[in-house]
């Protein structure tokens, strides 16, 4: 009973200090562009660990360990996927972006994709765009909440609806109030947790096993699969899972919430900077949780569900109150995702759906209208959150990130070809996850990106 109130008290603490955040900056936000790109005037620092904070979900933490635990040596090409296509759309897409969307004046990537297109005909895009964004957010935003309800149940045994909702409450909370300053501010907090998380766990779990030498001497007799960089694979199925697993870097290059963090950053020089800091961050917490996941193959033996790896190991090892803050660190790696896709799909009902005359108080209770759907998808629709997730990244980024580096490279479209896009990537997307999985996934995770993108190609202008 002692460990688990200090666990429920570290964890009301966070939670309130987060609605205090969102209480504190609430006048701030006075315009529409206040609400949803904090007014386009944040710094380095928010900037690059609020998007790495905002990429990194209940997937992180959870998902990634548990796939290494699970598949062993071969996943660190996920790691090295996610961490290329992240450095590559700091390099080559944030200043183009940054540049657009200030000489144009957009807050929203809807507005960028529609951008270049005639008056009268943005409308058909920017309904797509949104619907796309609401469709796919919605599953995404419900696995935040599945990963949340996993989290408090195995601590202390809540049901999944309780967990669900809770969560979502704390999150409407903070969101409603300080829209995105404190969506940020929140998420550059949780993302110095997450990675202290992503730091300590990994030399703990490795010192519980008696050290680096014993973890090696057990690494050297694991089974041939685990220390496999190919899983054990042949032929051209070697080459299907590590493309499979760099491909989920292709997601970064369509992702709004992650997209619009370059379009509210103050000036170019917080661009460089936050590139620094974003890599050092995606070093640390996506090579920290892969490790973790190793040790605990060592360390665990009788999990059902290989997404507990990160619960087991603290359980295990901590003391109760640090058990309270690393299980805070993933209800972080829940909410900074979830509190900026939701961000983003308020913003399409109220700009991109040309509710931007409204006030911002319809744009809060549209917020609120988001979580609600989420909330029952999670609920009514229980799936893994590594397969959910990547299905919604999948889509984000084959329909969007094709469009969005068609417009850095000055392409000319037409409105016809940028919707035909754009409902290609999505739509293969979706056939593709429905089909027999593929080895690593790769026909999922790549072939309707670069159908999407092949077919801009063809079609542009000259």
């Amino acid at each position: 009973m002692e460990q688990t109130t200090i666990i429920i008290s570290t964890l009301v603490f966070y939670k309130f200090f987060l609605v205090f955040i969102g209480w504190s900056t609430r006048k701030k936000n006075i315009t529409i562009e206040d609400y949803f790109v904090g007014g386009k005037k944040l710094g380095p620092v928010i900037t690059s660990i609020s998007y790495a904070a905002s990429n990194s979900s209940a997937w992180t933490l959870l998902g990634v360990s548990g796939i290494a635990y699970s598949q062993g040596v071969s996943t660190i090409w996920l790691v090295i996927g996610v961490v290329s296509g992240m450095f590559m759309s700091w390099h080559k897409v944030a200043p183009s972006i940054f540049e657009i969307t200030r000489s144009k004046n957009l807050i929203t990537i809807p507005q960028l994709v529609a951008s270049g297109i005639d008056e009268n005909k943005r409308a058909t895009i920017l309904i797509i765009s949104s619907f796309i964004i609401i469709f796919s957010f919605s599953f995404y935003i419900a696995s935040q909440f599945q990963g949340a309800g996993n989290a408090l149940s195995d601590t202390f045994g809540l049901n999944l609806v309780e967990s669900i909702i809770i969560s979502g409450i704390v999150i409407y909370a903070y969101t409603y109030l300080g829209g995105y300053l404190a969506v940020s501010i929140t998420d550059t907090i949780q993302g110095f947790l997450m990675a202290f998380t992503a730091i300590i766990m990994p030399i703990m779990a490795i010192s519980s096993l008696g050290g680096v030498f014993e973890f090696l001497n057990l690494f050297e007799v694991a089974s041939p699969q685990f220390k496999s960089l190919s899983a054990s694979n042949v032929g051209f199925a070697v080459a299907g899972l590590i493309i499979g697993h760099l491909g989920i870097g292709l997601g970064y290059f369509g992702q709004p919430h992650l997209l619009s963090r370059f379009i509210s950053a103050k000036d170019e020089i917080t661009l460089q900077q936050s590139k620094k800091y974003a890599l050092i961050w995606f070093c640390i917490v996506f090579f920290g949780m892969w490790i973790l996941g190793m040790a605990g193959h060592f360390m665990i033996n009788d999990l059902s569900n290989n997404e507990n790896i990160f619960f087991r190991i603290s359980g295990e090892i901590f003391h109760p109150a640090i058990q309270g803050i690393l299980l805070a660190a993933v209800i972080s790696a829940i909410m900074s995702t979830a509190d900026s896709q939701i961000l983003v799909c308020s913003s399409s009902i109220t700009v991109d759906l040309g509710l931007q005359r409204s006030s911002i108080k319809i744009s809060r209770l549209i917020t609120g209208l988001v979580i609600l759907i989420s909330v029952l998808i999670a609920l009514l629709i229980p799936e893994k959150i590594f397969s959910r997730v990547l299905f919604a990244w999948t889509a984000m980024g084959s329909s969007f990130g094709p469009v969005v580096i068609a417009r850095i490279s000055n392409w000319k479209l037409s409105a016809r070809h940028v919707a035909f896009s754009m409902m290609l990537g999505f739509i293969l997307a979706i056939v593709f996850f429905l089909m027999p999985d593929s080895t690593g996934d790769w026909i999922e995770r790549v072939v309707p990106f670069f159908m999407s993108l092949a077919c801009l190609f063809i079609l542009r202008t000259k």
